[in-house]
Parts: structure tokens; C-alpha cells; sequence
């Protein structure tokens, strides 16, 4: 028997992240583009996937906040396992995303103090730095950052 109670918090964190990356947007960094891209084509499937248990399940449910992930939470039990294993791949996928930019952090933060230390944190403004000054900056930055590219553009 799948159990999506080990889960829960993964879920929720994800699709909290998603719907802060589908927000508004002011003045968008490229980064910040291509992740709530990739944000939105990984809800698009979750919500094609789950089309039918939303429906059954959540119809009168408010979109927002998590209230549909608790939803759907609260019916785990009755959900197809074609929802489940999509729901279960977008998890998967924030929490690979984050795991990507902690370590970039990690692997760039002598990088971000000399090279970006003026630039407010928040909406891909970091990344964006450093990829806009990469001759400045070291190799296994450069590396790290040219994978997370990748990563948000596929």
C-alpha cells in the first residue's frame, strides 16, 4: 500500500513553492522566467493528471494556500495512480530543485560575496548576477550554474 502521509510536507512545500512562482511577477530575471516556467508545466501536469480527483474530490475547495493539496491529502486513499505517481514526480522535482540551488549556493558563496553582495536575494536576482558576470567568477561555480541552466531550461 502506497503511503502518502511521508509525504505531506514535501507536498505542500511544492505546491506552496509552485504558487509563489506563479504569482506576479516584477521585473523577472531570465532565471527567475525559466524556474516559474518549469513551475507551471509541472502543475499544468499535476492538475491533467489529478483532473478527475479534483473534480470528485475538491470541487467546492477555494484554490490557494494548500488547500487543494490537503484536499487531496484528505482523499489519498481514492486517488488513481496516475495522480499519485504525478503528484509524487513534482515533489520530487522541487525537492531535487532545492536540493540544486543549495548546493550552487554552497559551491558559489565566495563568488556571490565578491561578485554579488549588492543584489538583494529573491527572484532568481543572485543566479542572474553571477551568471551575467561569469568571466568573474570561479570554475566550479561556473560548472554549478551552468547545470542549474540546464536544469531550469529543460
Amino acid at each position: 500500500m502506497r503511503c502518502m502521509v511521508a509525504t505531506f510536507h514535501s507536498i505542500w512545500l511544492g505546491l506552496a513553492l509552485a504558487l509563489a512562482l506563479a504569482g506576479p511577477a516584477s521585473a523577472e530575471t531570465d532565471v527567475a522566467k525559466h524556474a516559474k516556467a518549469k513551475a507551471e508545466r509541472s502543475v499544468k501536469k499535476v492538475l491533467k493528471d489529478c483532473e478527475k480527483e479534483l473534480s470528485s474530490f475538491c470541487s467546492q475547495v477555494t484554490p490557494g494556500e494548500g488547500r487543494l493539496a490537503l484536499c487531496m491529502m484528505a482523499h489519498e486513499d481514492k486517488i488513481s495512480d496516475s495522480c499519485y505517481t504525478s503528484i509524487f514526480e513534482f515533489v520530487d522535482g522541487v525537492e531535487l530543485g532545492v536540493s540544486n540551488l543549495w548546493r550552487a549556493a554552497n559551491v558559489c558563496e565566495n563568488d556571490i560575496e565578491i561578485n554579488c553582495a549588492e543584489v538583494q536575494p529573491g527572484e532568481g536576482r543572485i543566479a542572474q548576477c553571477l551568471i551575467d558576470k561569469k568571466d568573474a567568477i570561479s570554475t566550479p561555480c561556473k560548472a554549478e550554474l551552468s547545470g542549474l541552466e540546464t536544469r531550469l531550461k529543460n
